[in-house]
């Protein structure tokens, strides 16, 4: 994933840009890949994306290490199985 393409939606999604909170990570890959809403498959890439790159979720991250998460989930999210996935959370937009 290109650091540019992630770094145009984490501005909009971010309020310190030498911060981003795990919510942020979150809203940033949500709108990355476009979705309204999210399920517990999405949440749990995103834990495991903080894992590889952080050694776990945290409240909050350093600005770049979010924008690595973002980058790592993208790279390795393959969706989730819609047949047993129930939407979780809306997008706060």
């Amino acid at each position: 994933m290109d650091r540019k393409i992630v770094l145009d939606f984490a501005e909009a999604a971010v309020e310190d840009r030498e911060w981003m909170t795990h919510d942020e990570v979150v809203d940033t890959a949500m709108d990355l890949w476009n979705y309204e809403s999210v399920c517990e498959f999405f949440f749990m890439a995103i834990r495991r994306s903080a894992s590889a790159v952080n050694g776990g979720p945290a409240r909050k991250y350093r600005f770049e290490r979010g924008l690595e998460i973002v980058a790592y989930f993208s790279k390795s999210w393959q969706g989730c199985p819609e047949e047993i996935c129930s939407v979780v959370r809306e997008h706060r937009g």
